[in-house]
């Protein structure tokens, strides 16, 4: 009777332990911060849905680091963070709101760690730049602060204090994109002379990956971007993933990941980053959990 008992604890813990899934590290986007009730919510959604630890990285001081600190330097920090924190000494998952994709997409592809990034998923995230100005991309108003961010976004000095800054993708300008961009060009592995195999590698390495963009996204233009579709020269054309040099050359190892059935390209109906916690319960909880 007594092994009996014995080996239904064992059972019992086994069961237990199988629900468990892995930790998840939470990146917020601009202008927030992880003491905000969004993210404060968020997060505690997303340690309900994996039965396991989440967190939302902190970055600086949060809401004005996200905007007036030069990108690469936020990334650096995300590492940091993740490399110190004992929870993801193992395998964890990765989830990035607008902006925080990218920092996401570093954890996978730039950071060095003791643990495995398992499962990435950004949400609404500039994977492939912005090239106007949140909220203002057409009209005579636009146009002219636009022109303005154009002419201007690449000078030093708004690379190292402007956070944005450093993923601005200019279709008509990509040499000086390449050139002087702090950020984006060293994560999307575009710059030749700096090409990185280990990017390709990690990123290869995840067992999965979902990048969802919402249909009416007024925050980052092309709303495509969160798909890494490309802008071109003329401001107007969007070219699919599949067909731009990027995917073809498979850059980070997106190709790869793709044709191995490992990545989900979704949509979702609204405004940038508006969406119901059943939205977590029924896709990114089973997603996270496999």
């Amino acid at each position: 009777m007594r092994s009996v008992s014995k080996s239904l604890i064992v059972i019992a813990s086994l069961a237990v332990t199988s629900l468990a899934g892995v930790p998840t590290a939470i990146f917020h986007g601009f202008g927030d911060s992880c003491i905000f009730p969004g993210m404060w919510e968020f997060t505690d959604q997303i340690a309900n849905v994996t039965n396991a630890y989440a967190t939302c990285v902190e970055i600086g001081w949060g809401t004005t680091t996200s905007i007036f600190e030069n990108f690469e330097t936020q990334a650096e920090e995300a590492c940091r963070k993740v490399q110190a924190d004992p929870n993801f000494q193992g395998e964890f998952n990765v989830v990035g709101l607008s902006q925080g994709g990218l920092l996401a997409r570093h954890i996978v592809e730039r950071c060095t760690t003791q643990g495995q990034p398992r499962n990435l998923i950004t949400i609404g995230a500039p994977n492939f730049g912005v090239s106007a100005s949140p909220h203002c991309f057409s009209g005579m108003f636009c146009d002219m602060i636009n022109y303005v961010i154009d002419n201007m976004v690449y000078f030093s000095y708004l690379q190292d204090n402007i956070g944005p800054a450093g993923y601005f993708r200019d279709p008509a300008d990509i040499s000086t994109y390449l050139e002087y961009s702090v950020f984006l060009p060293y994560l999307n592995n575009e710059r030749a002379e700096n090409f990185t195999q280990s990017i390709n590698n990690r990123f290869t390495g995840l067992n999965g990956a979902m990048f969802i963009m919402f249909s009416n996204d007024t925050m980052i233009y092309p709303k495509e971007t969160a798909w890494f579709y490309q802008l071109e020269a003329d401001y107007e054309t969007i070219t699919p993933v599949t067909e731009t040099e990027f995917y073809k050359q498979d850059l980070i190892g997106l190709k790869t990941l793709n044709e191995a059935g490992k990545v989900q390209f979704v949509e979702w109906t609204g405004d940038h980053l508006q969406f119901s916690f059943d939205k977590i319960n029924t896709v990114l909880g089973p997603f996270l959990n496999k």
